[in-house]
């Protein structure tokens, strides 16, 4: 006789963790930009006293994913040879299956990670990364509401200041 659970795929536990996070993810974005889906392809600064300022660049919306990079801006870095974008994520969210998962990023190590879509794990620990970090920009009170300044915007508002 044929037993499913003795059977059944090493890696199931696995997925299902990584779906789970996911649509925690997807939840967190939501809350972080909650008009995601309307605003227009361009930059957009979340400015929070005492906090660095965290920015969103909306690449792309299709009709069930939106397509987007989140980020912090160093000021000028590249005499130490760093990149000025810290941790920066490409991430993609389906709206049709409510998740959200990083397709890359550079990682505040300074390392350049491209999610091979089969790797469970690398999966895991990118995402991972994400939603602590999310919920860190949270809970210091970012946001991106329709508000939010767009990156001419912004860059007007700084060269009155």
């Amino acid at each position: 006789m044929y037993n499913a659970l003795l059977y059944r795929p090493k890696t199931s536990n696995r997925f299902a963790s990584l779906m789970e996070l996911y649509e925690q993810n997807y939840v967190l974005i939501r809350l972080l930009v909650p008009e995601l889906r309307t605003l227009k392809p361009g930059t957009f600064v979340s400015r929070v006293p005492g906090a660095m300022e965290l920015e969103l660049h909306v690449l792309a919306h299709s009709r069930y994913t939106s397509t987007f990079s989140l980020t912090y801006r160093f000021g000028d870095q590249s005499a130490r040879g760093r990149s000025q974008c810290e941790p920066d994520l490409a991430l993609r969210l389906y709206h049709d299956a409510r998740s959200c998962e990083v397709m890359s990023g550079l990682l505040p190590e300074g390392r350049v990670e491209v999610r091979r879509t089969r790797d469970l794990e690398e999966g895991r620990r990118l995402n991972r990364f994400l939603n602590k970090w999310l919920n860190y920009c949270i809970r210091q009170g970012h946001g991106f509401a329709q508000g939010s300044l767009s990156n001419d915007e912004y860059t007007h508002y700084c060269s009155q200041c």
